[in-house]
């Protein structure tokens, strides 16, 4: 059961989440992870595992990176889709 986790993709509750975290706190978690600051919100997705909730976004070039944990921060109820990992 660990290649199950669950994506939501909502843009309205991504845009909420991101004001809620800050552009401030958003930029130090990219700087801390030598990553560029994301510019569209189209790219960003929230996934949650067996241990934490993760806010992701996925680079043209660089592929996808989990920016930060977003355990403590006010999540979606709905739009969470199931996704198996291969």
């Amino acid at each position: 059961m660990r290649d199950v986790v669950f994506r939501n993709y909502d843009r309205y509750a991504i845009k909420h989440l991101l004001k809620e975290i800050g552009e401030h706190r958003l930029r130090t978690e990219c700087e801390n992870k030598h990553l560029s600051f994301p510019k569209r919100l189209a790219l960003f997705y929230i996934e949650a595992g067996d241990s934490n909730t993760m806010l992701k976004y996925k680079y043209p070039q660089k592929g996808t990176w989990g920016l930060m944990v977003i355990d403590r921060y006010d999540l979606p109820d709905s739009g969470w889709v199931r996704v198996h990992l291969q």
